[in-house]
């Protein structure tokens, strides 16, 4: 019995480290995630493209037209549609897009404009972030800067650089973090507390099942 005690009182106690280094973990990546934003903060802001409490589809960014659509055909594969320069560049299918949504909200799940400022140099860069498809976390930006040239990236959401990671956030009404989410997710906080609150007990208990083990050895070898 006295042996079967002492397993489960290590049992427990190893439990506990494990839940408490998991705890520690996540805290530690928290903050880095943190830090990470306040100094993205710092340096860069998106500045709205809405007007009239919209944005429209179509946008020209230093002789750069953009365009999104919905294609004109009907049934399941009617797919939406972002044109760079008049040209066909992306056709992203599946996709549920409101009826009576106006302007680019109604692809909100899939596609995303953004206008970046460097505040240091005041240089502006405009951004096209896709979710290529609504099961997988692939994802495509597209980056013009103001000479007009375009970068395109392709990347899976572990994957994601500093700066991409700062592009998709909203897609699909989610924020992205670089380290961990846990920051924007509701009641993460509540979460690491009880999970810290767990791994303490659990340390506690099987030092005190421990101690109870041992002082029945004691008593029985008296």
């Amino acid at each position: 019995m006295k042996k079967r005690l002492l397993y489960v009182s290590h049992f427990v106690f190893i439990a506990g480290l494990l839940i408490l280094t998991l705890a520690a973990y996540f805290v530690l990546q928290s903050i880095r995630e943190t830090f990470y934003q306040s100094r993205f903060e710092q340096q860069y802001e998106f500045r709205s493209l809405e007007e009239d409490g919209e944005v429209y589809p179509v946008q020209v960014f230093h002789g750069v037209k953009v365009n999104t659509f919905l294609e004109e055909k009907d049934g399941l594969d009617r797919a939406i549609i972002l044109e760079v320069k008049d040209e066909p560049e992306a056709k992203m299918k599946g996709f549920k897009v409101e009826s009576d949504a106006e302007e680019m909200s109604a692809f909100t799940d899939a596609i995303q404009y953004k206008i970046m400022v460097d505040k240091e140099t005041g240089k502006e860069s405009f951004i096209m972030a896709l979710r290529l498809t609504p099961e997988s976390k692939q994802f495509r930006t597209y980056h013009v800067n103001e000479n007009g040239v375009i970068k395109v990236s392709n990347f899976a959401e572990d994957q994601k650089s500093k700066m991409e990671t700062q592009w998709i956030r909203g897609l699909s009404g989610e924020k992205y973090g670089y380290y961990t989410n846990l920051p924007y997710q509701k009641g993460s906080t509540l979460s690491l507390i009880s999970l810290t609150l767990i791994g303490i007990s659990c340390v506690i208990g099987g030092r005190g099942l421990r101690r109870r083990a041992l002082e029945k050895e004691r008593g029985e070898a008296a």
